[in-house]
């Protein structure tokens, strides 16, 4: 490998993992144990199939595990809904997703009621931006990578 194709971050990878590091520390700070009540998040999954492999979900992400630097949080009764091609109510299914705070990916699990399959990934964050009136604060991330091919949001309210 010759000395100008080593794999070294470029300038904007390094700001967007700086930028993606402080959003994660914002969320740490806010539900480390003896602070905030919670968080809920909203997730929504691309693919190239609106109603049978897309999905819109979210719920409750407010289950702190100490670990490492920034530990993890974890879902609990977390939904998703896939659109119905007929245009009757979505169907609506439990999602379950861990984002460990500490290398900023989101693990996640549920079984498509299009498909009958059980599916599972693995997202890498990258923080997109923060918004929000005063006393709410929300905070969006894309799936840089994810190990499904889907392309992924995050955004999580600090409750």
């Amino acid at each position: 490998m010759s000395p100008s194709t080593k794999e070294i971050p470029m300038a904007t990878e390094t700001k967007e993992q700086k930028a993606t590091n402080r959003a994660l520390d914002a969320i740490y700070k806010y539900i480390k144990p003896g602070t905030n009540e919670g968080i809920s998040f909203t997730v929504c999954r691309l693919t190239d199939d609106l109603f049978t492999t897309s999905f819109l979900g979210g719920g409750d992400a407010s289950v702190f595990t100490a670990s490492g630097k920034r530990g993890t949080i974890s879902s609990q009764l977390s939904n998703g809904r896939i659109l119905d091609s007929g245009g009757a109510l979505p169907h609506e299914f439990p999602i379950q997703f861990k984002f460990n705070l500490n290398n900023g990916k989101a693990t996640g699990n549920w079984n498509n009621p299009a498909t009958g399959a059980a599916e599972t990934v693995t997202v890498t964050l990258a923080f997109f931006k923060s918004v929000g009136p005063a006393g709410e604060k929300y905070y969006i991330f894309y799936g840089n990578r994810s190990s499904d091919g889907a392309g992924y949001t995050f955004t999580f309210e600090l409750l």
